[in-house]
């Protein structure tokens, strides 16, 4: 007959069989079943932000990026690099993801089933231009306007202009972009600066410039804004799907709506 200590020691080995057995396959689901997804971000908010320099926004997608994919165990990591640069790790698959594209731009990307955002480009001047957006002749008469290196700014038009390269059309790349193409702007440097409506008053603000500028012509073209994942990773379909199926249940719950706040922007839906 086993002594008190003996039976003692045998309850205690099914508990700790079953603790390691636990830990075991808490340790297996966290390896198999949770990925680090590297996202590729820019500065263009309030789609996407580069935290650093927005309060620890990482822009509306970041976050809802963050959100639909966190709910489903997997973590989510941003990387800053330039936009287009972003684009071509992302194609490599260097990277998981880019925070904002349009979907012209990147038709071998994986994507959600709709849309997650929509943009319009538009023209500003300084507050005392005379300057309009017209068409291509008023391209031809401005004095200078500031672009990004690598940006689509959708409009056939517009960008049949542009890449032609001509001389009265400035391209900046680097650190802060747009913020420094509004210091440009509001100096009398250039004419027009040209971006998506949301993104310049939404930087102008940041900057406390936005009295300072006003708009002076829109394209006609309206784009619709994705997040995306790149054609390398096997895992990119059900990223996508993932994002797809939590971003319709924080529209439903409202959870969206709350985000979007955060920026002071509404539902894409909605506008």
């Amino acid at each position: 007959m086993p002594s008190q200590n003996e039976q003692t020691n045998q309850a205690k080995k099914p508990l700790i069989f079953s603790v390691l057995l636990i830990s075991f396959i808490t340790l297996f689901s966290t390896s198999v079943f949770s990925d680090t997804i590297r996202i590729a971000t820019d500065e263009w908010c309030p789609y996407d932000c580069i935290a650093s320099q927005n309060q620890g926004k990482v822009g509306y997608l970041g976050d809802l990026l963050v959100e639909t994919l966190e709910s489903r165990g997997h973590k989510v990591e941003f990387v800053e690099v330039s936009y287009s640069r972003g684009l071509q790790l992302v194609r490599e698959g260097k990277l998981d993801g880019t925070m904002a594209c349009f979907r012209e731009e990147a038709p071998d990307f994986v994507f959600p089933d709709f849309a997650l955002g929509r943009s319009n480009s538009t023209f500003f001047s300084n507050k005392d231009s005379n300057w309009r957006y017209t068409g291509k002749e008023s391209l031809e008469q401005a004095k200078i306007i500031g672009i990004i290196k690598g940006y689509d700014y959708v409009d056939p038009t517009v960008m049949d202009y542009f890449n032609q390269n001509p001389e009265n059309v400035l391209e900046i790349t680097g650190e802060k972009p747009l913020e420094r193409l509004l210091e440009m702007l509001i100096n009398g440097r250039l004419t027009a600066v040209i971006e998506d409506k949301s993104v310049l008053e939404y930087k102008a603000q940041q900057m406390g410039k936005a009295d300072q500028l006003k708009v002076v012509g829109t394209t006609s073209a309206v784009i619709d804004v994705y997040s995306s994942f790149s054609p390398k990773n096997p895992k990119s379909a059900e990223y996508a799907k993932i994002m797809s199926e939590e971003t319709l249940k924080m529209r439903e719950d409202g959870r969206l709506e709350k985000l979007l706040e955060r920026y002071g922007i509404q539902d894409w839906q909605n506008q």
